[in-house]
């Protein structure tokens, strides 16, 4: 029931990382494309694009665009993470049963042999 839990929230995590970083990538997108905007406008979408060092285009929505992709990688890599973490605990969980059951397993067996292996006599107090 716990797995099923952290199985859930690990795609709920993902799902939500992956959207994020589409609508960032849609987002800068669309700022870039000429022609979407009011026709007195050259460019892209932005509202007001100021012209930053080296020519390259800065606006607020280049900067949501940029925190929403950044956001979404974020989620994305901590998803991955954890899955791999829940893996790797499951398959040291795996191990440790297994040895268990080998562990209980051998006493059983030695008391078997030992049963076997003994010759069958009673105690001398008893025979009479």
């Amino acid at each position: 029931m716990a797995q099923s839990r952290a199985n859930g929230s690990h795609y709920a995590l993902t799902a939500i990382g992956l959207g994020m970083l589409v609508l960032g990538i849609i987002m800068a997108v669309w700022n870039l494309v000429p022609g979407f905007g009011p026709p007195d406008k050259p460019g892209g979408n932005s509202s007001k694009p100021d012209r930053g060092s080296g020519g390259i285009l800065k606006s607020k929505t280049f900067s949501v665009a940029y925190v929403l992709v950044g956001a979404g990688l974020l989620l994305l890599l901590l998803s991955l993470c954890l899955n791999v973490r829940d893996k790797k605990r499951q398959s040291e969980d795996l191990a440790i049963a297994h040895v268990q059951r080998q562990v209980s397993a051998e006493p059983s067996q030695q008391e078997d042999r030992m049963k076997t292996s003994l010759p069958n006599t009673t105690c001398p107090a008893t025979r009479r």
